[in-house]
């Protein structure tokens, strides 16, 4: 009964996560209408994004790190607490500043979120099922591109944009009543200093490793984030288009983060990265020549997707497998990294579009994912076995 009830609770979760990476990749859908209602530019609208990323990055890493203390019961609600106020705030946003303030409440409190729940599911599953149990809630995340944004930015094309944000902060409370109810108490740890966290940086491997991370999600970001007024000039989508092609990229994007999954235990870390980080490059500059077709569009972001988040599972376990003693803290770099990195991607992405036309930003973005491969594949030198088996 506890085992049923236990992954009942993990399930729930994953519901945080997914939550979370609604209110987080959605505005990438609804760009346009923000931009038009709210009197603002594309490229300035995109600093939504950009902000949330930001402040993601410092809920992840710093807030864990200052919260590491208190009950972890106590911080995982009021996280997902303060995650619905912030939602709220967006939904009474017609200031484009009380936007990005709404922003920065989410981000913060989901950053916090989407680590204490990870490591929750972790303390709370049997020992042989940790793994999966992680695997759950960040695939929760993973699903909010599948289901999330593109029911999103469908609804935004019959309803006003802010209620989007009203529909996820009530969706949450129903989630955060679930939680108070079944989450049992985990108390506080003893934080492990930041100076001493900041010594894993020294290992050149590591800091490569890391360095990868902020590469790739950059030259993600900067294409997904003004994939709206993307597809609507070069393919003439309209909104509800959009949604569909959200739908084929999450979709694919699921597919990938299972498959990547699969991979890295069949083929070991170094092969997946090496070969979806070239897949993912290949993809951004071939959508430049078939963004103009929809046929073309919807094949590349397929492609897109599997090659993109294949990359995710297996750089995690390559990250761990360097560091397995400070497995949590190198993937608390590595997640506070992957947001500063989707925060440079959309603000990079907003310059580019604002002095150059935005056909040109698909290969643009695969010139950064190129500088991600040549960066792992130093990390994966220095460990001086490019053909690196995954160790148990």
């Amino acid at each position: 009964m506890k085992n049923k009830i236990d992954q009942f609770i993990i399930i729930l979760l994953a519901l945080g996560a997914f939550v979370t990476g609604t209110a987080e990749f959605v505005v990438s859908g609804i760009l346009e209408l923000i931009s038009f209602e709210l009197d603002v530019s594309i490229s300035i609208a995109g600093q939504l994004i950009t902000i949330y990323s930001l402040s993601y990055a410092i809920g992840a890493l710093v807030l864990v790190i200052l919260t590491s203390q208190f009950d972890r019961k106590k911080v995982l609600l009021y996280a997902i607490f303060t995650f619905i106020l912030g939602n709220l705030v967006a939904f009474v946003s017609y200031n484009f500043v009380v936007l990005m303030l709404s922003r920065v409440i989410m981000a913060m409190s989901g950053g916090l979120y989407i680590v204490v729940a990870t490591n929750y599911a972790a303390q709370i599953a049997a020992p042989e099922k940790r793994g999966s149990a992680m695997a759950t809630v960040i695939t929760g995340f993973t699903v909010s591109l599948v289901l999330g944004v593109p029911i999103g930015t469908f609804l935004a094309g019959y309803f006003d944009w802010h209620y989007i944000f009203l529909i996820i902060a009530l969706g949450t409370v129903f989630l955060l009543v679930a939680l108070y109810k079944l989450v049992p108490t985990i108390g506080g740890n003893k934080p492990l200093p930041f100076k001493q966290q900041l010594q894993i940086m020294k290992d050149k491997r590591v800091l490569t490793g890391l360095t990868t991370t902020i590469f790739w999600i950059l030259g993600y970001t900067m294409v997904f984030a003004y994939i709206a007024p993307l597809l609507s000039k070069t393919a003439g989508f309209s909104i509800e288009m959009t949604s569909v092609a959200l739908f084929v990229l999450g979709t694919f994007a699921f597919i990938g983060s299972r498959f990547g999954g699969y991979a890295v235990d069949k083929w070991g870390p170094n092969l997946t990265i090496s070969i979806s980080l070239s897949v993912h490059i290949a993809a951004l500059i071939v959508l430049t020549f078939t963004q103009y077709s929809t046929v073309g569009v919807f094949i590349t972001l397929a492609v897109w997707g599997i090659a993109t988040w294949t990359t995710t599972p297996a750089k995690q376990f390559y990250l761990v497998s360097l560091k397995p003693q400070s497995a949590e803290t190198v993937l608390s770099f590595n997640t506070a990294l992957m947001n500063v990195g989707m925060m440079l991607g959309s603000a990079l992405g907003g310059i580019i579009i604002q002095y150059m036309d935005i056909v040109h930003l698909s290969w643009i973005a695969g010139i950064f994912v190129a500088i991600a491969l040549i960066f792992i594949r130093y990390s994966l030198y220095l460990t001086g076995k490019l053909k690196f088996e995954p160790s148990y």
